[in-house]
């Protein structure tokens, strides 16, 4: 963005008369660069001159530059609340998952709830150790499912999220990819 102090120099007052289409095509300039009306009729006449265009249009480039991350700000802090919001849903549904199933437990072993939550370590041939070989089966279809995820353009992603869907991925989409 150019403005009066990235100007070099000092600067002067001058009166100039000019068209009604002039002054708004200056204007016009000046607000889309985000320039004050006197720093565009500079730089439009320094450039008409053949002055330095790189030194000219450093400023503009920067401008056009910063405008474009605001705009995209945004839509990644969007992005960023989405996926957080997601993942504070995802950890109070567990949470209720996880109290219902040590109620029933509670319920169904009243004297020793608490030893039969636990699950050891073992092989496959114990039942703790077939229980921890589900698990890790389930993780690895979750972090399949995570990777196919990552893979999709973030288009596709947000309209899929702006939209309907509930399942972000199908099952479908992580077989093909594996």
């Amino acid at each position: 963005m150019l403005n009066v102090q990235e100007r070099s120099g000092a600067t002067r007052k001058k009166t100039i008369t000019l068209t009604d289409a002039g002054r708004t095509q200056i204007h016009t300039f000046a607000k889309t660069h985000q320039m004050t009306f006197s720093a565009a009729i500079e730089t439009l006449a320094l450039i008409g001159m053949e002055a330095d265009l790189t030194a000219l249009l450093i400023p503009l480039i920067h401008s056009s530059v910063e405008r474009g991350m605001e705009r995209q700000f945004n839509r990644i802090a969007k992005l960023g609340l989405l996926a957080s919001a997601e993942a504070a849903m995802a950890h109070e549904l567990t949470t209720m998952l996880l109290l219902q199933q040590i109620r029933q437990e509670a319920t169904d072993n009243p004297q020793n709830f608490e030893d039969v939550m636990q699950v050891g370590q073992g092989d496959r041939t114990t039942r703790d150790g077939r229980i921890r070989a589900v698990y890790k089966d389930m993780r690895t279809v979750a972090r399949g499912r995570q990777r196919a995820l990552l893979r999709k353009p973030l288009r596709e992603l947000v309209q899929q999220l702006q939209g309907d869907a509930v399942d972000v991925i199908s099952d479908e989409e992580v077989e093909a990819d594996e």
